[in-house]
């Protein structure tokens, strides 16, 4: 086996220390650790976004990588850390919703073990959450760090919502492509889109189109725009598809 893989998943910008702080905790816990930035540019407390960007990207890593996903509100509160198993992957993070995307999972564990020294209240990615993530690269087992945890926090993953909004402000919903059929038609925010476009270059000049999107999903793009801003999208809010009307 080649080197461990860590990726690291956080809102904590690039503007501050905090990400660079945690990748040091954890070199120094595992020198040579190969740590891959995922993002850390998700909206601050923007656990739903940082779950599907999560549950999309996870899959692409080789078996035996430990996923590091630190968007964390309620930090320093009674909330449990986490260590779940899904597969040959570990992922290490709150337990807030920020796995949802991910369950059912393989076993999920209650993190009891505390490192040595002091945790800083307001940053369990560096004092907390890194040292779990050096546990596991040591060797230890997720179950032997806790008590299984049978009802994790979860939001409700089947329901059709904007799961997340990219950067190029398109909307990337929860809706499977192979439900997008001719003649259907995306309600968001009151807006009815029916256009569907095979590219974003087939996107009609200054209009909107249902694009089915990398990650096997109904998105909602707008010609060399920003859907959201178009359409005052959030993400979370709930999007309904329409199928075609039937000929009278």
């Amino acid at each position: 086996m080649g080197e461990r893989i860590v990726t690291f998943l956080s809102d904590f910008g690039l503007q501050d220390g905090y990400v660079a702080q945690v990748k040091a905790r954890l070199l120094s816990l595992a020198p040579g650790t190969a740590i891959v930035d995922i993002t850390h540019e998700v909206a601050p407390y923007g656990i739903t976004s940082a779950a599907w960007i999560l549950s999309t990207s996870y899959p692409y890593f080789p078996p035996g990588s430990i996923h590091l996903c630190v968007v964390d509100p309620g930090v320093g509160t009674a909330r449990s850390v986490l260590a779940a198993r899904k597969g040959d992957h570990l992922f290490v993070g709150p337990d807030n919703g920020v796995f949802s995307f991910i369950y059912p999972a393989d076993s999920v564990t209650r993190v009891d073990w505390r490192p040595a020294g002091p945790v800083s209240p307001t940053f369990h990615g560096r004092d907390l959450f890194a040292p779990v993530v050096g546990e596991l690269l040591r060797g230890a087992q997720p179950e032997s760090l806790g008590s299984c945890l049978e009802k994790p926090v979860s939001f409700d993953t089947s329901r059709d919502m904007v799961a997340h909004i990219d950067r190029f402000g398109t909307l990337v919903t929860t809706i499977p492509c192979a439900r997008l059929r001719d003649g259907c038609s995306l309600l968001v925010g009151g807006v009815s889109i029916r256009t569907v476009a095979q590219t974003f270059a087939d996107i009609p000049q200054g209009g909107l189109a249902l694009i089915c999107g990398s990650a096997g999903t109904v998105e909602v793009a707008a010609d060399r725009g920003s859907a959201a801003q178009v359409l005052g999208a959030k993400v979370g809010m709930e999007v309904v598809l329409k199928d075609a009307p039937q000929p009278g």
